[in-house]
């Protein structure tokens, strides 16, 4: 019948299509469209659901504010943030990290935003949880955890200052001579990373240039809204350097992401994070240099 109908010349459509039995047809070519595409909006906001909870409601209403951010992502998650001039630090805060020994991951979802394959088993989890929170008991005076800003749930490291935490000392020699926190994130609330515990990912906001280094040796990829203006909001939701750190597949990997961390410290508060222990293949900032910005002895900063 279709082909019948091709092969008529235009003005004959119309009078093909006014019988019964032609407006039956069209009845039943929309109603298979429509068909189709509620089975594709099914699956998608099952796949939604499936990434598990983030940042945005496990709801319908939640789906569709996904939908709308997807016409504001990034063309390249892999692409890294670009430099600018008035940055500061200058400069990152890894100097080298050896390329990781498995291929990138798939990823999916905007919020949430998660690996869906590669997952580790939960001792790596588990591993990377008490690494995160051995990092804040060596750093007791500039570190505390709590739940993460961005995802409004799971564990979070943020820079602790002594507006936010009243009961800590001032660790001024570490400090930033900045506000409270030289690179925002998440509200300015100085949330450093958080870790997804449904795949081991992390997020976190780094320089550009330990971005662009995490993203090339294969440990990471931006999210696709950092840095990217969403119209209807006014602001980015996200910085620029917000960037996934792929799950660690094995404990050697657990010490490298712990050490993406510190550059995230390194970022988001000017700080340098002190980490037991080398970590094999990777190069940090000496702490000399961490200390580049200092504040005055005996003065706090101000939030």
């Amino acid at each position: 019948m279709a082909a019948y109908v091709l092969s008529q010349p235009p003005y004959q459509w119309t009078v093909l299509f006014s019988t019964p039995f032609s407006l039956n047809l069209a009845y039943l070519l929309c109603s298979t469209l429509v068909l189709c595409l509620v089975l594709i909006i099914r699956q998608d906001y099952h796949d939604f659901l499936a990434l598990g909870p983030g940042g945005t409601p496990s709801t319908f209403t939640g789906y569709l504010r996904v939908c709308y951010l997807r016409l504001f992502t990034l063309d390249d998650p892999l692409s890294p943030p670009p430099p600018r001039r008035e940055e500061h630090p200058a400069d990152g805060f890894l100097l080298r990290l050896p390329p990781r020994q498995y291929p990138r991951p798939s990823v999916a979802g905007i919020a949430p935003h998660r690996q869906i394959n590669q997952k580790p088993p939960a001792r790596i989890y588990h591993r990377l949880r008490i690494a995160l929170y051995k990092l804040v008991g060596d750093n007791s005076k500039l570190l505390r955890t709590g739940n993460s800003c961005f995802e409004k749930h799971g564990l979070g490291l943020f820079l602790c200052l002594c507006p936010q935490c009243p009961d800590a000392e001032c660790h001024t020699e570490l400090l930033h001579t900045g506000p409270a926190h030289l690179n925002a994130t998440c509200s300015d609330t100085g949330e450093i990373c958080h870790l997804h515990p449904s795949d081991s990912s992390m997020h976190l906001t780094l320089h550009p240039q330990d971005a662009a280094l995490v993203i090339s040796q294969g440990w990471g990829e931006r999210h696709p809204l950092a840095g990217c203006p969403v119209l209807g909001i006014g602001k980015r939701l996200l910085p620029e350097g917000f960037v996934m750190v792929y799950a660690p597949q094995d404990e050697g990997q657990v010490g490298v992401l712990t050490d993406i961390v510190r550059a995230a410290g390194w970022w988001v508060g000017g700080v340098g994070l002190a980490c037991k222990g080398e970590k094999q293949g990777v190069s940090t900032k000496g702490i000399d240099e961490h200390r580049a910005l200092v504040r005055d002895p005996g003065s706090c900063p101000i939030g």
